[in-house]
């Protein structure tokens, strides 16, 4: 198949898939059959990659070429891209579009706003603030200090997605092998799968500026841009660890697939000790460990920063040592990342967790971020109101932690400490 054609089998297996969301209760053929366009999915994906790094390959060389080659005869043809004023509508930043905004219900209409990406307005009669402009959050989102960079994601068209979820082991139920006499019959197996069901929920935040603030398109577009994601990150990150699923994503603290740890024996309140933190990262699938990270209160960090085992060892490095060249502190050589919001107190279930957060799913809308700017809303007080929307959902998928083949020892992807009242 030629990328041309890997393209079109792509879309169509995701319209596939989306007719499958719609079912409430999938047959188990319909199921196979789901899994079957999923691989599909992720082989050709994967071929038309490679298949157009190959041909960037070719032109880069081809182009190489061509540099000492004498030159063609034929009318050379020149790409004309848009430029970054042209797709803002003509607006060189979000302040300056938010000042024309303002001035538009002065009954001063900008002429940029004759430009058909703002024939369509929001409601409340805002109007959309152009995606080139969204860039900051969405960058902000998917930076270190959210957990949804590191969560598995998946983009969504409808409202909601299902998943088939596979939670055996091969010693207990699905797929088994078993040993088998030359001539005798084959032990049967037959695999079930558990259901994933998430429906989107909607976040948004709402920033209020006063004229005088607007009239300086300097400061307007750094407060914006800064309290803003700010504040979508906190929620987001707040629902990923401890979120009710009421209204919102289920969080990890709420997962039935957790493992927690208990305290140690007569061990004071609002400590956190190094047989904890060992017992933590024994309860850690030990596929799990290469991608887990240690979320934090930073009220922890001064225990961990003089902790030692049984033996005397130090097993906590802070960052920029001679040992430790990353920017993340290490415990049991894996990052410790600290979170000012979300987590719980010290001494309290969430003060430190073991994660590795791609055993948590999310679905987003299409499209991400939805942005728009009303100057109706408190036009009475001279304020213009820019409001931030995405829809999210999230869980770990999973309904219980794994038990091992011998011995009953419970692990997960997901390990707390418990309380130390």
């Amino acid at each position: 198949m030629n990328p041309e054609q890997i393209r079109a089998r792509l879309k169509e297996i995701a319209a596939e898939l989306e007719k499958f969301q719609a079912l409430e209760d999938p047959t188990e053929e319909q199921v196979n059959s789901i899994d079957a366009l999923n691989v599909e999915f992720e082989s050709l994906n994967k071929k038309l990659t490679v298949a157009e790094k190959a041909a960037a390959n070719l032109a880069a060389s081809q182009s190489s070429t061509r540099q000492s080659a004498p030159a063609p005869v034929n009318t050379p043809t020149v790409e004309v891209r848009a430029s970054r004023l042209e797709r803002n509508g003509g607006f060189a930043s979000f302040g300056e579009f938010a000042k024309a905004v303002k001035e538009s219900a002065m009954g001063k209409r900008d002429p940029r706003f004759n430009n058909t990406m703002f024939e369509k307005i929001g409601e409340d009669g805002g109007f959309l603030v152009p995606e080139e402009m969204g860039e900051a959050i969405n960058k902000k989102l998917q930076s270190d200090e959210s957990l949804l960079a590191r969560a598995t994601q998946f983009r969504v068209n409808g409202n909601s997605l299902s998943l088939p979820i596979d939670e055996t082991a091969p010693w207990s139920g699905g797929i088994q092998a078993y040993w088998t006499g030359e001539g005798e019959a084959i032990t049967e197996s037959k695999h079930k799968f558990g259901r994933a069901n998430m429906r989107l929920h909607k976040l948004a935040a709402l920033v209020k500026l006063t004229d005088e603030l607007v009239e300086d398109t300097a400061a307007l577009e750094s407060y914006i841009l800064s309290q803003a994601p700010g504040a979508i990150m906190h929620k987001v990150n707040e629902a990923i660890l401890t979120g009710d699923g009421v209204g919102k994503p289920t969080g990890l603290l709420n997962s039935g697939f957790k493992v927690q740890v208990a305290k140690e024996s007569g061990q004071t309140a609002d400590t956190v000790v190094a047989r904890n933190v060992i017992k933590m990262w024994s309860a850690m699938i030990p596929q799990a460990r290469a991608g887990a990270v240690w979320l934090i209160n930073p009220a922890v960090e001064p225990q961990l920063l003089t902790m030692k085992d049984d033996n005397d060892n130090f097993i906590y490095l802070a960052p920029g040592s001679q040992m430790n060249q990353s920017p993340y502190a290490l415990l049991l050589g894996r990052p410790v990342i600290p979170m000012i919001g979300a987590t719980k107190a010290l001494g309290d279930e969430g003060d430190i967790t073991f994660v590795n957060l791609a055993y948590y799913y999310t679905i987003l809308k299409a499209g991400g971020m939805k942005q728009s700017v009303s100057t109706h809303l408190y036009f009475d007080k001279d304020i213009t109101a820019y409001k931030f929307t995405m829809r999210i959902d999230g869980q770990c998928p999973f309904k219980a932690p794994i038990t091992t083949q011998n011995g009953g020892y419970t692990m997960s992807g997901v390990v707390t400490l418990a309380d130390r009242a």
